[in-house]
């Protein structure tokens, strides 16, 4: 299908084998929007390129998923992701302090962050040092729980915590034998920090979209075995469940999915008192699909995911990405498409 567009999105559509194996057509769609004078998100000109690949903030390996490739079939739900750094309220150094995401009426998450800190072993144990005051810090998986567990000299492959293997602060009962001192994590939740011992476990916490290759993720994408090679090969597997293109962590995954009209509001990422709000732009987008004599049909596009790059502390320099999704069946009807849009509430 050949799509068109008078609007300011990058846009694309493809084939894909559906869950139920049918094939079908497959139409993404992005805009990217900035505050205006009075803080009302307009859509700009023209939006970057779709993303066709993941991008990590280093060797795909040990870091962090940066942006999550554009390009799938379909989401349960919508994606919520955040790049934010977090900053002290105040504007004063603090040894720690909550940063929080909330929808009214839809979603609440928030977590903690801390200033540099570590375990230290001494004559009576374990004792973890005091997180050193800080005024900001990024908010990325390098400092919540996870990675190798490093220390000991004669593990030659340390276990890695697949929950997150570009973190801070894993230890084993091995690793720890080798050890005097080691990082602790410094995004978590409070009640965690509390009762942390070394070599316990932490739940991992954050903003940033998860990888593909990260639990539990991963074990969304079905069974990739010989029998799905001789008898379900190019199909996804049987026990494949769509929620594995789901990127955002399971607390910002909003089911069902987000109209395009809701408030975000969030803490924890300005020096200011006051929260950081924003609004989406109230913006609904659809296919007008055309095939042979005049055959019209509209197929409405979803909007699976909402990306903030609130990094900047001007929050005129925010940038607002939203990518609209929609499932054409039986593709082979339609030779070309318009993407167009309406204010949602219009019709």
């Amino acid at each position: 299908m050949k799509l068109s567009s008078l609007l300011p999105v990058a846009a694309m559509y493809f084939r894909h084998w559906h869950t139920d194996d049918t094939e079908v057509g497959i139409v993404v769609a992005k805009a990217e929007f900035r505050p205006d004078e009075t803080g009302k998100f307009r859509a700009v000109p023209k939006p970057a390129p779709l993303c066709l690949v993941d991008e990590f903030e280093g060797d795909p390996a040990t870091s962090p998923l940066l942006r999550e490739q554009e390009i799938s079939p379909g989401k349960r739900g919508t994606d919520l992701t955040i790049r934010a750094i977090a900053r002290a309220p105040g504007g004063k150094p603090l040894p720690d302090w909550a940063v929080s995401v909330r929808i009214p009426d839809r979603l609440y998450y928030e977590f903690r962050v801390r200033g540099p800190s570590e375990w230290r072993r001494g004559l009576l144990g374990w004792r973890q040092s005091d997180p050193e005051p800080m005024t900001e810090m990024p908010i990325s998986y390098a400092y919540a729980f996870g990675g190798p567990a490093r220390g000991n000299p004669e593990m030659e492959h340390p276990p890695v915590f697949e929950e997150n293997p570009a973190g801070l602060g894993h230890a084993t009962s091995e690793s720890l034998a080798g050890k005097q001192s080691f990082a602790a994590p410094r995004i978590g939740a409070l009640a965690e920090f509390i009762a942390a011992e070394p070599g316990q476990q932490m739940t991992v916490h954050g903003f940033g979209p998860i990888a593909k290759a990260w639990l539990p993720r991963r074990g969304f994408a079905g069974t990739f075995d010989e029998n799905w090679k001789t008898t379900r090969h190019p199909r996804m597997p049987r026990d494949y469940d769509l929620a594995f293109w789901n990127a955002a962590p399971t607390p910002l995954q909003i089911v069902p999915g987000l109209a395009g009209t809701e408030s975000i509001l969030l803490q924890g990422i300005r020096h200011a008192p006051e929260p950081v709000a924003l609004t989406l732009p109230g913006v609904r987008l659809h296919l007008l699909a055309r095939g042979e004599g005049g055959n019209e049909e509209r197929v409405s596009l979803t909007l699976d995911t909402v990306d903030l790059d609130l990094r900047a502390p001007d929050a005129g320099a925010a940038i607002m990405t939203l990518v609209w999704r929609g499932l054409v069946t039986g593709p082979g009807r339609f030779q070309s498409g318009e993407i167009q849009s309406e204010r949602i509430g219009d019709r």
